[in-house]
């Protein structure tokens, strides 16, 4: 009796085919996902040796909290940065035509910071319409000024120690120019996407991108002095795929 009841309940929900097998429907079988995972690196080419630019000297003179805070220290200004190991950071990591996004845009902000008067981090990545939250940790004068191609460009001063403003940005778009009015060696980029699958790489090069639908996609990292570079991967239900971009050649 219960399976005669439990064999008319599935066939009312439409769980039962011609053949007698259960035929889940669309809205209960979760989606077929996987990650993947990977590492850029700056390979011994011609154009560094396999050694990135040294990179020319801040001069924080001109500012006495800003050369309070590095007083004992050499900083560099350059944008190819590397780890002990030769993996590159700071490389903007994006599936190329992806699908459609989950969801709405995550209510949690990214965060840019200024700290000892250096963009921090120095890329972000974020979805459109998501939050951008600007904070000034330090005890001088920042003027954050934003300028964007597919976006509103904006330009805000931050002169007290705390203050944080909140953007957003309705379009994707790529290589988004971050500087300060007042300290010209400052600056960063913010990446836009209007889909959840990117990632920025790590001190070590490393990045994963997770919940990415089963597939075959062409992945692209982007550096905003090497260009980029793209590779095809296909991602398993379950699975990991990996990939590595390497600079330089």
């Amino acid at each position: 009796m219960m399976h005669r009841a439990w064999s008319r309940a599935r066939a009312a929900a439409g769980l039962v085919g011609a053949a007698g097998f259960i035929a889940i429907a669309a809205f209960d079988r979760p989606e077929a996902t996987g990650t993947i995972t990977g590492r850029v690196a700056l390979t011994g080419a011609a154009r560094f040796q396999g050694t990135p630019p040294a990179g020319e000297p801040i001069d924080f003179s001109g500012d006495d909290f800003c050369a309070g805070a590095h007083r004992n220290a050499r900083v560099l200004k350059r944008t190819v940065v590397t780890g002990p190991d030769g993996g590159l950071r700071d490389v903007v990591i994006s599936i190329r035509d992806a699908p459609a996004a989950r969801g709405a845009p995550p209510a949690q902000p990214v965060v840019l910071d200024q700290q000892g008067c250096l963009y921090t981090p120095h890329v972000v990545a974020l979805r459109a319409r998501q939050p951008l939250l600007v904070r000034n940790s330090d005890e001088t004068l920042h003027n954050v000024h934003v300028r964007a191609t597919n976006n509103r460009e904006f330009n805000i001063g931050q002169p007290i120690r705390g203050i944080e403003s909140r953007r957003t940005f309705e379009n994707a778009e790529v290589g988004i120019s971050v500087t300060c009015d007042v300290h010209g060696w400052m600056s960063g980029v913010i990446a836009v996407f209007d889909h959840d699958w990117f990632a920025v790489s790590g001190e070590n090069g490393g990045f994963s991108i997770d919940g990415v639908p089963a597939g075959s996609y062409v992945i692209d990292a982007w550096h905003e002095t090497l260009g980029v570079q793209s590779q095809r991967v296909t991602v398993g239900a379950g699975g990991d795929a990996t990939v590595t971009f390497r600079f330089g050649g």
